[in-house]
């Protein structure tokens, strides 16, 4: 039986898009809560804050390209 993987795909706050890939589908859905509440409460997501964020939640997080970040 396979494992499924969890993907999410973000844009920061200076236009550099992202996916996040995570184990867990809570895992997933923390982070992209986490994201959307930083924005609100305190500003512009940018790629510092994103690698922060996705790793607290053990996400990896990759460009486009297939440059993995994290």
């Amino acid at each position: 039986m396979s494992e499924s993987v969890y993907y999410l795909e973000y844009i920061t706050a200076d236009e550099e898009r992202v996916f996040l890939r995570f184990d867990n589908e809570n895992d997933r859905d923390g982070c992209h809560i986490s994201l959307d509440m930083y924005k609100v409460q305190l500003g512009p997501v940018d790629m510092q804050v994103l690698l922060g964020i996705a790793n607290k939640f053990g996400g990896q997080v990759a460009r486009p390209d297939g440059e993995n970040l994290l």
